[in-house]
């Protein structure tokens, strides 16, 4: 049985916004790990793509799980995913920026911040 009441949808918004966190995490941790390696870790600065990828990934994974509805504003990791720019990472930019495009849409947003009392 689905948490979700009849007639509760998962905006495509939200489940587009899964896949490009957790895509954008996996390619945030892939590049951080070669960055690291390829420099003998002296480019220190590759930690912050390493962190922000995991917890892209995590949000992501969130997002697309069952548990999506009510799980809380997310800008935060649409903006790191855009600050990660200093990292050399063009595509978490456009991934960032698209996020917070989509958070901004008023369907999207009623339903992260909608409260889901059925959680067991």
């Amino acid at each position: 049985m689905s948490d979700l009441p009849i007639g509760s949808v998962v905006p495509s918004k939200v489940k587009a916004m899964g896949g490009m966190y957790l895509g954008g995490g996996i390619f945030a941790i892939l590049l951080s790990l070669a960055a690291l390696a390829s420099t003998l870790c002296v480019a220190f600065w590759f930690v912050y793509s390493l962190v922000m990828g995991i917890l892209a990934a995590i949000r992501g994974a969130q997002l697309l799980g069952k548990n999506a509805k009510g799980s809380g504003n997310g800008k935060a990791i649409a903006i790191m995913q855009i600050v990660n720019i200093i990292c050399c990472d063009p595509v978490n930019l456009g991934l960032g920026i698209t996020c917070l495009v989509f958070h901004n849409d008023p369907e999207v947003a009623a339903y992260l911040s909608s409260d889901q009392s059925a959680r067991a």
